[in-house]
């Protein structure tokens, strides 16, 4: 699914799995290399930091995930008014702070009350394989999945299962939006 770039207005209106998809599917910063560059490496002084912060704006200004990254960050992204210390969706903590807190608090609670109740509805399919075959288990709550991705990736860990994906009702692969997957997914085993 190719997804077009979202305006800020789509993006501010748009649940979190669109958003996620639209960054993941379109955003310039996917790739490793580019990591350092949004996050202050706090040995460094001041100087560099305006450097690397205005490089990773000007980075994001050209993206076209760019609207559904800085309404992630908002939403749930890291960032306080007491510290300067990153750059998501083009804007840095101090200023994703402030709109969250101050100049948005309505709108941006709003739309996380929104995506949890989107989520509460969502169902699942979580599928697997063991020794015994492959297993799939279907109109699952995020919560099921969460605690049976647990238990999965253990037995993954001692090479017991291989192959875990968790996909949305549209069949979409939404595995790296759960808590089990985050670490360990990358290394599991794959079938033979």
């Amino acid at each position: 699914m190719t997804l077009n770039r979202l305006s800020p207005t789509a993006a501010r209106l748009a649940r979190r799995p669109v958003l996620q998809a639209a960054v993941a599917e379109n955003g310039r910063c996917g790739q490793d290399r580019y990591r350092d560059l949004f996050d202050r490496n706090l040995g460094a002084p001041p100087s560099v930091w305006a450097a690397q912060q205005a490089g990773a704006q000007g980075f994001c200004s050209g993206c076209p995930a760019r609207p559904a990254c800085e309404e992630l960050a908002l939403r749930y992204g890291p960032g306080d008014r007491s510290t300067d210390d990153l750059v998501r969706g083009g804007r840095r903590g101090l200023d994703l702070a402030v709109t969250r807190e101050v100049r948005q608090p309505g709108r941006i609670a709003a739309a996380v009350t929104a995506d949890r109740l989107e989520a509460t509805r969502q169902r699942y399919t979580l599928t697997y394989t063991l020794e015994t075959g492959p297993v799939t288990r279907r109109g699952l709550k995020r919560t099921a999945v969460d605690r049976l991705g647990e238990i999965v990736m253990r037995l993954a860990d001692r090479g017991a299962a291989w192959s875990v994906a968790v996909y949305n009702a549209d069949s979409v692969d939404v595995t790296d939006e759960f808590a089990f997957a985050a670490e360990d997914f990358a290394v599991l085993p794959t079938a033979a």
